[in-house]
């Protein structure tokens, strides 16, 4: 049932201000200049995602959430928490954009060279699907079509588009995702999903979602120790689910498909990948070894 919307009371609040809420709640701060510091150049409302941990009634939200600490909660702990999940976020970034360039290079060369007479095959109904087709040039054409490399290329060439090997080059991994999902024929999927170690086309797919959106997160500064998908991940050759699992959803599902998938590119990375993200972790549980529990929870990782 629809309910009235009322006018939003709050108003914002100075960093004093800020510094007595925080205490309000029952976070401990020592160094007032230190914390306005922190406040400064993280923001009060941010720094909101990383004392929800350390909430006593967290994981709890909306009414049920009372915003008191546990007692002893410094404001250091707080802001070590989120150093450790930037520190993530750029691990992370590095490794998903070695694994994104190995994907598109796949659908790139796979179905290139199996439709060889057929350069611009992203667009033929035989190969993908007429609304694929149909959305193309609004949903990614239109923005790639701005590259200089394209532009050049058409001021050469006749035709509507650029051959795959450009074009896909160009197109965001939102937009390779909907090719996949639009490719006709089941065997031209799992040319792409064997080649990353996972015959089931479906659960493939869902791996390219969570992917994605871990890498959005990544790149937009969200929060990535209590990632939530939109997608859940399906059981399959990366990891086993049973029942209802909040990993199907949460940031240990997904850190176990970059895993996966990095060690089929290479060993060696994922192993790097694996040191990187355990020295971040234990920095974080030497400052704040209160929070090891929740985040070995939450994110899987056991250094």
């Amino acid at each position: 049932m629809a309910h009235n919307k009322i006018p939003y009371p709050k108003k914002a609040k100075s960093i004093d201000e800020q510094i007595d809420k925080l205490r309000d709640h029952g976070i401990e701060i020592l160094n007032e200049s230190k914390a306005k510091e922190c406040l400064s150049d993280i923001g009060y409302y941010r720094l909101g995602f990383y004392i929800h941990p350390f909430e006593i009634t967290y994981p709890a939200h909306g009414r049920n959430r009372s915003h008191n600490v546990r007692p002893g909660t410094k404001i250091e702990d707080v802001v070590a928490l989120y150093y450790f999940d930037f520190d993530i976020r750029n691990i992370l970034n590095r490794y998903l954009a070695r694994i994104e360039v190995a994907i598109r290079t796949t659908v790139v060369n796979e179905l290139s060279n199996k439709y060889i007479d057929n350069p611009t095959w992203f667009v033929d109904p035989n190969v993908v699907s007429q609304k694929f087709i149909e959305d193309f040039p609004s949903a990614a054409y239109n923005a790639i079509r701005k590259n200089e490399v394209i532009k050049r290329h058409h001021d050469k060439y006749i035709g509507q588009y650029a051959p795959a090997w450009k074009t896909i080059e160009y197109m965001t991994l939102g937009n390779i995702e909907t090719l996949y999902d639009s490719l006709i024929w089941d065997n031209d999927k799992k040319l792409i999903s064997n080649r990353f170690g996972e015959p089931a086309i479906g659960t493939f797919k869902s791996y390219l979602s969570a992917i994605r959106e871990l890498r959005n997160a990544c790149a937009h500064g969200k929060v990535i120790f209590d990632l939530k998908l939109i997608n859940g991940i399906r059981s399959g050759r990366a990891c086993s689910f049973s029942g209802i699992n909040r990993s199907r959803n949460g940031i240990s599902g997904v850190l176990a498909v970059v895993d996966f998938l990095l060690k089929t590119i290479s060993v060696n990375r994922a192993i790097d990948m694996h040191k990187e993200i355990s020295a971040a972790t234990l920095q974080l549980y030497a400052k704040t070894p209160s929070i090891r529990q929740t985040i070995e929870t939450l994110t899987g990782i056991v250094p």
